[in-house]
């Protein structure tokens, strides 16, 4: 399975128990497991361990952001970065929880003896008070509803308390300085990581697509092909961070790369205009474009800092001793699917390529004609490509998955797939579509959306579990929240009748 997304079992399940580790350890250091609050000793000794804990676990939650092989626990789990995620947003919340209940407590105290007038005046409290006030900042910040709305906002917010809140913790209480001084050991390292694998290339490739699609092409110089460089190494639906040299603070969002770099010697992103980060990047790039009024494609060439690659897929497993993979693509979640989808066909024999079923919903065939240049003959005729809008662009296909699923555009709102979230009309720009070429010959098209119920069934009732071994089937799903979900909720009836199943979504959720 793929790692959780905050809130699925796994997650939950680590946050509660971790949470109730908290309590207990403060339940058994103050020797009352019945009563607690008996005198003033005991409850002021109960209010400081609620501190204690909290901050106790910043090293720990400054490790789980870090986005490098060097990470201890990616080393040890085998987790990638976006994988761990979701532990680091759950711990985050135990950490606020353990703090608050550490302010309301002594703010309780206070107000019952009636020193608050006296101790708000006091260096200790007025640096407790700004510690609190700054991690209510974050907590409510990183509130999925506001990264939602505006991602830039909570990453620039979320970082700028990071570094804000060590200071005011080491000068809180000296007993508490050996936690702040290993988080800022484990800080420095995630920047010095971060800057040292940063690369900058000077001929990037942009080519505007559509009315909301660009695309990046990334010449990769013969060194970063180097048996030692990471492109050489990477894995297909790896994702990568760029930004513009001269705006670098925009190293935000995650890529993913829609090519197989190795193979064809540069980097190639398909990037579709969203809300917050993305849209000033957009806004920057669409600025140093001039597009005449013609209908033929435009391209510029820009320097860009790349950073990566990243991602799960480097701990995938031999997808090629499945007898059967499924891969379902909704929009630009088809740069994750592609590469994976040209490297198994490289791996397997003609007669052995039908095992893989390849399912693509988009919302016009031009919004898929970027992948089609990667793909020979063979890869086309495994494809089944859903048109979810007329030819006219005007009016939407009924979708076969019920009246109850949101639209696309919806699903994305959302969804954590920051790549996933469409923002129409945004670029403004004159659409390519007179210009773009004639669809492959042997392509499979259906109007509507994937029918994501039959196609599982037919997949697992053409694949009985009686065999020795038995047949055991991947997934790997990238598009929507809605498209995930809907999909998962149908391979789960299988897999309760006991069909071994690999699943993997891939979803960012910073």
């Amino acid at each position: 399975m793929a790692a959780p997304q905050l809130g699925s079992r796994p997650a939950s399940s680590f946050g509660g128990q971790w949470s109730q580790l908290g309590y207990l350890e403060s339940a058994i250091d103050n020797q009352h497991l019945g009563h607690m609050v008996v005198c003033s000793g005991d409850y002021l000794h109960l209010t400081k361990r609620f501190g204690i804990i909290g901050a106790s676990q910043l090293p720990l939650h400054y490790l789980l952001a870090l986005k490098s092989s060097w990470s201890p626990i990616t080393y040890l789990t085998r987790l990638s970065h976006e994988e761990l995620n979701p532990y680091h947003r759950a711990l985050g919340r135990i950490i606020l929880l353990f703090v608050s209940l550490h302010a309301s407590f002594y703010l309780n105290f206070f107000i019952q003896k009636s020193l608050l007038t006296k101790r708000i005046r006091d260096p200790d409290v007025i640096l407790g008070l700004l510690a609190i006030t700054t991690f209510l900042t974050v907590g409510t910040t990183a509130l999925a509803w506001v990264r939602k709305k505006n991602y830039f906002l909570f990453f620039v917010i979320h970082v700028a308390t990071s570094i804000f809140i060590l200071p005011v913790l080491y000068f809180h209480v000296s007993h508490l300085r050996i936690y702040i001084l290993e988080s800022a050991i484990i800080y420095i390292i995630l920047i010095a990581q971060r800057n040292i694998s940063v690369r900058t290339i000077p001929n990037a490739k942009l080519t505007h697509l559509s009315n909301n699609l660009l695309s990046i092409t990334i010449p990769l110089p013969p060194s970063y092909l180097s048996s030692n460089n990471k492109f050489k190494k990477s894995h297909p639906g790896q994702h990568i961070y760029l930004s513009l040299p001269s705006h670098s603070h925009l190293r935000l969002n995650p890529f993913t790369i829609a090519n197989l770099p190795q193979k064809d010697n540069h980097i190639r992103l398909i990037i579709r205009s969203l809300n917050g980060t993305t849209r000033i990047l957009s806004d920057i790039i669409t600025s140093s474009l001039t597009f005449p009024n013609t209908a033929s494609l435009k391209t510029t060439t820009i320097p860009l800092k790349i950073e990566g690659p990243y991602g799960s897929a480097a701990t995938f497993p031999d997808l090629t001793t499945y007898s059967r993979i499924i891969l379902v693509a909704g929009g630009v979640g088809a740069t994750f699917t592609i590469p994976i989808y040209r490297h198994l066909l490289n791996l397997h024999p003609p007669n052995r390529q039908s095992k893989i079923q390849f399912i693509w919903s988009v919302k016009s065939l031009e919004d898929a004609a970027w992948a089609f240049p990667y793909l020979d003959q063979h890869a086309i005729k495994g494809m089944e490509i859903y048109i979810s809008k007329k030819s006219s662009g005007s009016k939407q296909v009924d979708s076969p998955l019920g009246s109850q699923e949101k639209s696309e555009e919806e699903h994305d709102e959302g969804g954590e797939g920051i790549e996933l979230q469409e923002r129409e009309g945004l670029l403004s720009l004159p659409s390519s579509s007179s210009a773009s070429s004639p669809p492959p010959q042997n392509l499979t098209t259906h109007p509507g959306r994937p029918d994501l119920a039959a196609i599982v069934n037919e997949t697992f009732s053409s694949q009985p579990n009686d065999t020795h071994p038995p047949n055991k089937i991947a997934i790997l799903v990238c598009g929507p929240a809605g498209m995930g979900a809907a999909l998962r909720r149908e391979v789960g009836v299988w897999v309760r009748r006991g069909r071994e199943v690999w699943w993997h979504n891939e979803e960012f959720g910073w």
